[in-house]
């Protein structure tokens, strides 16, 4: 009698992607830009930053509001979203570490089009809306007009203009709440997109994708680090954000009738540093996860 061969296990595709060394802890400064038709860097509308430690497999999350003044906020005004154009990317990069007193590694910067263009690419994302939103004075596409913007609570499948839209809305609860959006949204695309295939695959992805975004991060880091991420999730994220909750910002009227906030600097860099603590202190993760092809969300054909 012949015994039956044992069907050898399919390799993991993780195998094929190295770890993110676990003693080397980075950051990344998520940008998306209003970037207007004859402008050059564009308006920075959302900054986020990612802090993530490979030690405890945790990341942090802040958000960043536009209006932080980094200048004299009485005399000269100079609000954090025009540092970009201003300054450039690596200025804004030095100016965020400053604020939030942590070494900032890495920028990647993608446009309203670039963002819509990689969510319809990776066919939408999953949003689970916490309350009915309507927002009648959202800019058409050309900003001559308007054009309502209404969306359900609930479970919603985005494609690439709505979840824009979802992300930039700010009518009804102000920008404060569409910062907690827009961490959403990131940890919706990270979780739903970055699978073992996509992973495999990412070099061939970047190509089709390189004129949505820039970035300083080395092409060879990508596949890593986009591991290391699927590997953390929202469950071992810390989200904050810079708030006047607890001073740490306040608002003020420039001398030209400007509104700004005027940053508490160390007040900042305290609660940055708490809430990568508090990411520090989560329980330990699991053993790596062993991701099935058919439960992640794959790239549309």
């Amino acid at each position: 009698m012949v015994e039956a061969t044992a069907t050898p296990e399919p390799p993991n595709p993780l195998d094929l992607i190295a770890d993110w060394p676990e003693d080397q802890p980075f950051s990344v400064l998520f940008l998306g830009l209003d970037r207007r038709p004859g402008e050059g860097g564009g308006r920075t509308d959302a900054m986020i930053l990612a802090h993530i430690d490979p030690g405890v497999r945790a990341a942090t999350l802040v958000s960043i509001p536009r209006d932080i003044c980094v200048a004299n906020c009485r005399t000269d005004p100079f609000r954090i979203n025009s540092v970009l154009q201003e300054e450039g990317a690596d200025a804004l990069r030095r100016r965020v570490a400053n604020l939030l007193g942590v070494q900032v590694d890495y920028w990647v910067t993608l446009d309203f089009n670039g963002f819509k263009r990689l969510v319809d690419f990776f066919g939408g994302v999953s949003i689970e809306v916490e309350s009915n939103i309507y927002d009648p004075v959202y800019p058409n596409a050309t900003d001559t007009g308007f054009e309502p913007f209404q969306v359900e609570a609930g479970p919603n499948h985005f494609n690439g203009d709505k979840a824009l839209r979802y992300v930039r809305t700010r009518y009804q609860d102000g920008g404060f709440a569409r910062e907690v959006r827009q961490q959403q949204m990131l940890l919706a695309l990270v979780e739903q997109v970055i699978s073992p295939q996509t992973l495999v695959e990412s070099p061939a992805f970047l190509r089709e994708l390189s004129n949505a975004f820039e970035s300083n991060l080395p092409p060879d880091l990508v596949p890593s680090m986009a591991k290391l991420g699927m590997r953390i999730g929202a469950a071992r994220t810390v989200s904050g954000a810079i708030r006047p909750e607890g001073n740490l910002v306040r608002e003020v009227i420039a001398d030209n009738g400007a509104f700004v906030l005027q940053p508490n600097v160390p007040l900042i860099h305290a609660y940055t540093a708490d809430l990568m603590r508090h990411s520090e202190s989560l329980p330990p993760p699991d053993a790596g996860p062993q991701v099935e092809l058919a439960n992640r969300q794959q790239p549309a054909s």
